[in-house]
């Protein structure tokens, strides 16, 4: 008996059926729903009404959206977390690096870099507390970030003294020759001792010698102690 129009009909939503069967079925193995696809088999499905299966693949489609929108919800807070601890990172290098800057200027570590070394001979005893002070102090000015002189660190509460032919550098004597080890920019600390009528102008007019020699690489070991605060705070920040 032939096929009558009906059957030719029931035929096509057959067809149409197993179509979106597949089409589901594509769906549910990309968004890997494996409880959906172990409670909907393909025996199941391929069973199902049309209208049910087009319902199926739109719950599918919103349920996709769903996951779309939470999986940027993640990025987005796993990309601000990256950020935070970007951040923490970048602000304990920093503190770390302000802490060995400190320690650097307080003269509490050994260090060593370019820089220069200044002799100064006085046989005859000219040289004056003062003169060690502008020496100093121009080294400072022209960029020294760490100074040794005679074996001896010095920072910025360094002092000098003379009692009799003999110099004093916080509180300690010392002896000709003098040797100021100083790190930093070699040309510049240089040029800055020997301009006319600065330091090194007004030692050699007193009758002392003075030599100096550009390092690439100068160690100063000499440190001094931490010193104990017993007045002063950190103020607060408002």
């Amino acid at each position: 008996m032939g096929e009558t129009p009906s059957a030719k009909s029931t035929l096509r939503t057959l067809l149409g059926a197993r179509s979106l069967t597949v089409i589901v079925l594509c769906a549910l193995l990309g968004l890997g729903i494996i409880t959906q696809v172990r409670q909907a088999p393909q025996q199941s499905l391929a069973s199902m009404r049309q209208d049910d299966l087009i319902r199926l693949l739109d719950e599918l489609g919103r349920r996709n959206e769903e996951l779309t929108t939470e999986s940027q919800v993640l990025q987005q807070r796993l990309e601000e977390l990256q950020s935070g601890a970007r951040s923490d990172q970048a602000a304990r290098e920093a503190a770390q690096e302000q802490s060995r800057n400190r320690a650097i200027l307080a003269g509490t570590v050994p260090v060593h870099g370019p820089g220069i070394s200044l002799t100064i001979i006085d046989n005859e005893g000219a040289l004056t507390a003062q003169m060690m002070v502008t020496v100093l102090e121009e080294l400072r000015n022209a960029g020294a970030e760490a100074i040794e002189l005679n074996s001896q660190r010095l920072t910025t509460s360094s002092w000098f003294q003379r009692d009799g032919d003999t110099i004093i550098a916080d509180g300690t004597p010392l002896s000709s020759p003098y040797v100021f080890n100083a790190i930093g920019g070699a040309q510049t600390m240089s040029g800055a001792l020997d301009i006319p009528g600065g330091a090194l102008a007004t030692i050699r007019a007193a009758g002392a010698r003075s030599t100096v020699t550009q390092r690439e690489d100068i160690s100063i070991t000499s440190v001094r102690e931490e010193p104990e605060l017993k007045y002063a705070e950190p103020q607060d920040k408002k």
